[in-house]
């Protein structure tokens, strides 16, 4: 046999090996995931097992103290979250109650197995700038299935899970072999009468997973309706928790008993937020695009949930998360100069309702101040109900009341 022949004969024999034990996916598309130091190197799906290769790479730099989450207190000396640093070295584990998920349908879940090279029910120490590879066993997808989530659970207590939604693959479904099935034996009808079985022990209760719902969305340009690149904030059990997408896309999943607020920041625009309560819904998954205001000279920005007390301009405490994410895009952005405006709808005495707006402008003004924003680079105006937006039914006149601001300089 010569050379050419037997590469060919070797070839034939890799591929039939390839096709019996499924499909591999080199570094697949990962839409977007919660840790961005691990890394889904490797997909391979065999007749029985879905087999993940992943990396860890240790990239925080060397700490004289531990560093916590935006927002909590410093950790003590006996609890190192993973990912996080003490001085120079990081703990890390594999929850073994992660599953793999068909996004959308919660029902389609593939359970952990087993892994190599990172404890499950342990944690290993691992020392600043270092790589860690590890492989995760779960069941086998179903054909089909060319997109999954790897949900390994919700961040707590200052740890961080590692979840990945949206990973690409190639998973196509098995073609019929066209082969005619074979007859099967009609079972024969027993003579005697079997004698009774003993009753059998009630199996023990499965244990209760907890339910999982997806929040899925893109963040657009407000002006162009393009994706914009954006971080969406949410609290879950006490803990600040964040997702980061360069697309615009994202896809979280959540609790479906919990009530949960998210804010979405982008660079360069005016950030907003939403509510959810998964459980008000019979749904499963949930569709949410945000469409956030471009911050450019000349652009009017509604200020939503700013509250007073009735025909006063003393500021309400719900009105403090608005304005403090105000505050933050000023402080980000310390260029920017802006005039606040005060409206009211028309009903009652012009002259009171004109300046009403403007001490109300001037209290939302001197929070701004309070909080660190230099003075002069905001201006307070009134215009009464010189400026509405609409003239509707008397519901829709309330929208007439409000605050906004206009930025002057950039």
């Amino acid at each position: 046999m010569n050379f050419k022949l037997l590469s060919a004969s070797f070839g034939a024999i890799l591929l039939s090996i390839h096709t019996s034990f499924g499909q591999v996916t080199e570094n697949p598309k990962v839409d977007e995931s919660s840790a961005p130091y691990v890394k889904i190197k490797r997909v391979e799906l065999t007749d029985d097992n879905t087999i993940i290769h992943l990396q860890f790479v240790d990239k925080t730099p060397k700490q004289p103290q531990f560093r916590s989450q935006p927002g909590l207190p410093p950790l003590p000396d006996s609890r190192v979250p993973r990912g996080l640093p003490q001085i120079n070295e990081s703990q890390i584990w594999l929850d073994p109650e992660t599953r793999l998920y068909k996004p959308g349908e919660i029902d389609k879940k593939f359970r952990f197995i087993r892994a190599q090279n990172i404890p499950t029910t342990s944690k290993m120490n691992v020392s600043s700038g270092d790589t860690v590879d590890f492989v995760a066993y779960f069941e086998r997808l179903t054909p089909g299935i060319e997109e999954f989530d790897f949900y390994e659970g919700r961040s707590q207590g200052g740890l961080q899970s590692w979840n990945f939604y949206g990973i690409h693959i190639k998973n196509p479904l098995k073609k019929e072999t066209g082969k005619p099935s074979k007859p099967v034996a009609k079972a024969t009808v027993p003579t005697k009468k079997p004698a009774a079985k003993a009753p059998e022990k009630p199996a023990p209760a499965p244990k209760k997973e907890v339910e999982m719902a997806v929040l899925k969305g893109t963040v657009y340009n407000a002006k162009t309706k393009e994706p914009v690149a954006a971080q969406i904030s949410y609290l879950e059990d006490g803990d600040t928790l964040q997702v980061r997408s360069s697309s615009g896309k994202y896809r979280v999943g959540v609790n479906v008993n919990g009530q949960y607020k998210f804010r979405v920041q982008a660079r360069g625009y005016y950030g907003s937020s939403f509510s959810l309560a998964p459980a008000d819904s019979s749904s499963q998954s949930f569709d949410q695009d945000i469409y956030l205001t471009p911050l450019i000279v000349g652009e009017t920005i509604l200020l939503p949930n700013i509250y007073f007390e009735t025909s006063q301009y003393t500021l309400l405490s719900e009105s403090f998360e608005e304005l403090n994410r105000l505050v933050d895009v000023m402080l980000d952005n310390p260029t920017i100069k802006i005039r606040v405006e005060g409206h009211t709808d028309n009903v009652g005495d012009f002259d009171k309702n004109l300046e009403l707006s403007r001490q109300r402008a001037e209290s939302v003004k001197n929070h701004l101040i309070e909080k660190g924003v230099n003075s002069n680079r905001i201006e307070a105006k009134g215009y009464g109900g010189t400026r509405p937006i609409t003239k509707g039914s008397e519901e829709e006149r309330k929208k007439n009341r409000r605050v906004e601001f206009v930025i002057t300089e950039l």
